[in-house]
């Protein structure tokens, strides 16, 4: 089941951040639709927003001389993103992104991406090595750390040596870059900061009582350190992992709203997350879908046609334990709040943004 937290993740910016730092990026996405053949973004304009891909697809086009004659260079779809880079070096678009079929997807501007930076600063330092890593790239020339022998001990476990020789951004390349599953040690002053790699992707960051963002942060201000990669040894536990996960049955979430319009983009957005959706206008059509299938989660409005949200609530739990967020405004809170905490397992939106919505659902699977 892809989800926004874990589609951030991937994101390489992104990568080493904590759930609770997750859920702070997860706050400030729009979300913002598209129809089949509209342009997203094109070549030349401003660079101040990325864009995630819940559902649909786009393509990614550059221009011959002509200004006519199109390229695609890549096709994205759900779960993928793009735009990134434009947050991290603030240039200009240098390619246009076409929707192919009608899309949704959720937007970070830069503004939000810059209050993001300041709360985290090991973005920063992940910036640079991303920024770096390109252009070396572009250059055609692999990582150079390897050939620095005269600054890496020859380990028996694997390459070791110091920071104020190798600096961590680079080490974390090196191990992103060829694909290591193992782990980078990192010892100062009686400390022990330690990375896990699988595949060439950082799972961990640990040092102490500090995980992910908290002990990079740290660690990239040591000026110095004896660092030691281990390459741990390949088995079947990750495909047989990958498989448990695939054989995972998709979250049910049911939607309950007498608008077809909230109930469509609300539907469509958490289905190209990957959950399964069912929808019904009123508590009546609720209480049959449940007759079948129990969902994990119901979204639902505060008045609905033949009763309010308590009314439906109290039917529900009178069958089963299933979790409620119901849509809504602060101007109504006052008046649920209390009976919602007495009911247990039930939460009130601040808005109709859709983004708020999915990081209530995140937080309560």
């Amino acid at each position: 089941m892809i989800q926004i937290g874990k589609i951030l993740k991937q994101v390489p910016i992104f990568r080493m951040l904590g759930k609770d730092s997750i859920n702070f990026i997860v706050e400030r996405l729009k979300f913002k639709t598209f129809n089949a053949d509209e342009t997203i973004c094109k070549i030349g304009d401003p660079g101040d927003e990325m864009y995630i891909i819940i559902s649909g697809k786009v393509k990614i086009c550059i221009y011959g001389e002509d200004g006519k004659t199109e390229q695609v260079v890549a096709t994205l779809t759900s779960g993928d993103y793009f735009g990134e880079m434009a947050l991290l070096t603030g240039e200009t678009r240098s390619a246009s992104v076409i929707a192919v079929e009608p899309s949704e997807t959720f937007v970070l501007h830069k503004n939000d991406f810059d209050v993001i930076l300041e709360r985290f600063p090991s973005i920063s330092l992940s910036m640079g090595k991303i920024v770096s890593q390109r252009l070396r790239e572009t250059l055609k020339k692999a990582s150079q750390l390897p050939a620095k022998g005269e600054k890496i001990e020859a380990a028996q476990s694997g390459p070791a040596g110091h920071l104020k020789d190798v600096p961590l951004v680079d080490l974390i390349s090196f191990c992103e870059s060829n694909s290591l599953t193992g782990s980078m040690t990192i010892t100062n002053d009686g400390q022990e900061g330690k990375f896990e790699f699988e595949s060439g992707q950082l799972q961990s960051v640990v040092l102490g009582d500090k995980r992910d963002d908290q002990a990079l942060d740290e660690m990239l201000n040591w000026p110095d350190g004896y660092f030691q990669i281990k390459v741990r040894p390949l088995t079947l536990k990750k495909v047989q992992d990958e498989t448990e996960e695939k054989s995972e049955q998709p979250k049910r979430i049911l939607i309950v709203n007498n608008s077809l319009v909230v109930r469509k983009v609300v539907e469509r957005a958490f289905r190209g997350l990957g959950y399964a959706v069912q929808t019904a206008q009123n508590i009546g059509e609720s209480m049959k879908i449940m007759e079948k299938e129990k969902p994990d989660i119901i979204i639902s409005d505060i008045k609905l046609p033949d009763g309010s949200g308590l009314d439906f609530l109290g039917k529900v739990r009178e069958q089963a334990d299933v979790a409620f967020i119901f849509i809504t405004d602060n101007g109504i809170r006052p008046d649920f709040d209390e009976k919602l905490k007495e009911a247990g397992r039930a939460e009130l939106t601040k808005s109709h943004e859709v983004s708020e919505i999915v990081k209530l659902v995140e937080n309560m699977i």
